[in-house]
């Protein structure tokens, strides 16, 4: 019935070609088929195929992008990485310089106060050896006295000081040699 209205031609049915085929029929609907094609060719499948072709490229675009992407974090991961492993490096390093700065320390420390103490005995036995030196002197000097103040008794009578001095050092000599 469409091909009647367009073509201004009642449709017969019984015209026709074989299987129920309508020859007006369907050149009518060529036509109609070959215009509504041709205007699509000409205005909506440029346009389709412009926005088609956009599209793909947003697409490709896209997929590069994220290809990309993948590469700068695998990138990233494997300098982070780097990264990671120098500091870890610099830390053991580090540790190392502070444990060696710091047994460098101890052992000047140490040397330090070996010193220090045998300042403080070479001093105490200087001490000692002159307490000991002035305890011998004193020692004489009352031996001395006491010898001439024994003298002085058995003989009975006093003798003067410088040759009483004299007799007890050269005793306090003798007994010193035969100490030794």
């Amino acid at each position: 019935m469409s091909a009647s209205i367009f073509l201004g031609a009642p449709v017969l049915a019984d015209e026709g070609l074989p299987l129920g085929i309508n020859l007006y029929s369907l050149i009518a609907q060529i036509i109609v088929f070959s215009i509504v094609l041709i205007v699509l060719a000409r205005f909506a499948f440029p346009v389709l195929t412009k926005t088609l072709a956009s599209r793909e490229q947003v697409i490709r675009e896209g997929i590069e992008n994220t290809e990309k992407s993948r590469k700068d974090l695998a990138e990233a991961q494997t300098r982070i990485e780097g990264m990671h492993e120098e500091a870890r490096q610099q830390a053991q390093r580090s540790l190392a310089q502070a444990n060696q700065a710091g047994e460098q320390l101890r052992t000047q420390i140490e040397q330090q106060a070996q010193a220090r103490a045998r300042d403080i005995l070479a001093q105490a036995e200087k001490n000692t050896q002159q307490a000991i030196a002035q305890a011998k002197a004193e020692l004489r000097g009352e031996v001395a006295d006491l010898a001439i103040l024994a003298a002085e008794r058995v003989v009975g009578k006093s003798m003067d000081t410088a040759t009483n001095r004299q007799l007890v050092q050269e005793f306090v000599a003798q007994s010193k040699e035969l100490q030794c």
